[in-house]
């Protein structure tokens, strides 16, 4: 009955909002569309969906599920996401986030992506969190050592050079080589890698990790891990979207599902092909839904920032 309550306050709130309305000159540009996820952190901290101007029909889902505004992470988080990349889109209007969220002493990887119409109200809410429950690994992956980060790769914040600019379409059709070169390929043939390229993922680094011991996956560059065929684990890669890039930074957001059906039993690991038995975790049917930040720079992919988590095997997508 409480949350009714509140639901239905926020619902009557709305349309006013003073300190928090709509402007009509936002018109999704960088600065407003940079604000707008300012305004919904401090929000999503203070429990208080009526700061957010929001349309009336807003979609929101947490980890692919329908929510009420209001429910899940609006509930429960309690400080400013730290480890922050965040991606504006001003050609479509959208704008996104990925870093590190504390929930009620819990600090769990997060992704969101917001939708903002023209005056300056959201009409589309994803969110993603990895929650410490037994989802996605946090070390000790693949040689990997446990060592969370606590802030992304500097590359991922510098703006490019003008002239350096691809197009949105460009931007997302390079990432995307990389969900195809795990889905349908064995080699890294189709996927323009910066021979720099690293790797992260739920604050780990999981490819040119020198940490990692010699040899180990987590050791091995971008390039040289899709060169070892170890994607035959991932049995499909779908609801791929890019619904936010950044054409300043050379990033695109891309979400999506992997799919493990559970039924190889073998796999390689290092560029000689030597086969080895797929881990026990691999045998068994589950999906990842990922949000993934990738930095292309010259036509290459240089870094890479990923949060998973772990769902029910091909779980739909909420979208």
């Amino acid at each position: 009955m409480k949350r009714l309550i509140l639901l239905l306050a926020t619902s009557l709130a709305m349309p006013s909002m003073p300190l928090f309305a709509a402007s009509a000159d936002c018109d999704r540009s960088r600065v407003c569309l940079a604000r707008t996820l300012d305004t919904y952190l401090q929000a999503l901290v203070a429990h208080d969906p009526s700061r957010l101007p929001m349309t009336r029909n807003i979609k929101y889902t947490e980890n692919g599920v329908r929510l009420n505004i209001g429910d899940g992470l609006w509930a429960t988080a309690a400080a400013a996401p730290t480890y922050r990349v965040d991606v504006v889109d001003e050609e479509e209007g959208q704008v996104g986030l990925l870093g590190r969220i504390n929930e009620n002493g819990n600090n769990n990887w997060y992704a969101a992506r917001l939708r903002v119409e023209p005056d300056g109200r959201v009409s589309e809410l994803e969110v993603l969190v990895n929650r410490r429950l037994g989802g996605a690994p946090a070390g000790n992956a693949g040689g990997a050592p446990a060592r969370e980060y606590t802030e992304p790769h500097a590359l991922m914040d510098d703006v490019l050079p003008q002239e350096q600019w691809l197009s949105r379409a460009e931007l997302a059709r390079i990432s995307n080589t990389y969900f195809t070169g795990i889905d349908t390929e064995t080699t890294s043939r189709g996927v323009p890698f910066s021979p720099l390229c690293q790797r992260r993922e739920n604050g780990n680094v999981m490819a040119s990790n020198p940490d990692a011991e010699p040899g180990s996956m987590a050791s091995l560059d971008c390039k040289t891990q899709f060169d070892t065929g170890f994607q035959v684990i991932v049995t499909d890669i779908r609801e791929r979207r890019f619904e936010v890039v950044d054409r300043t930074k050379g990033l695109a957001f891309g979400w999506g599902y992997f799919d493990h059906d559970g039924t190889p039993e073998k796999m390689s690991r290092t560029l000689d092909r030597t086969m080895v038995d797929v881990a026990p975790t691999f045998r068994q049917p589950f999906s990842f839904y990922i949000a993934e930040v990738f930095k292309v720079v010259d036509g290459q992919i240089r870094q890479i920032e990923a949060v998973l988590a772990t769902v029910p095997y091909q779980m739909e997508s909420g979208w």
